[in-house]
């Protein structure tokens, strides 16, 4: 796992290769992209499944700087509950 970049307006950070998630195998990026009007990066976590199928967005609060991004990727990829935790309450609406 690792993290790869786009240029300064962009980050993504591999949270999990593969994580079970409702019956389907996803994979997990944190994504930080900075916006017009928003301090820092807008803070994404997506599931991409496996096996096709629509993607999985969960918005987070923004990250005020590159050093804050990446602190809150070890933090998530470190607590894979907690992923578990953003998918579901995406789900739950």
């Amino acid at each position: 796992m690792g993290k790869m970049t786009r240029g300064t307006s962009w980050r993504e950070h591999r949270l999990a290769d593969r994580m079970e998630l409702g019956g389907t195998t996803y994979t997990v990026d944190l994504v930080g992209r900075r916006a017009t009007g928003v301090q820092g990066y807008r803070m994404t976590v997506v599931f991409l499944p496996h096996e096709g199928g629509d993607e999985v967005e969960v918005s987070l609060p923004n990250a005020a700087s590159t050093a804050e991004f990446h602190r809150i990727a070890r933090e998530l990829e470190a607590d894979p509950d907690r992923i578990a935790e953003l998918f579901r309450s995406s789900r739950n609406g």
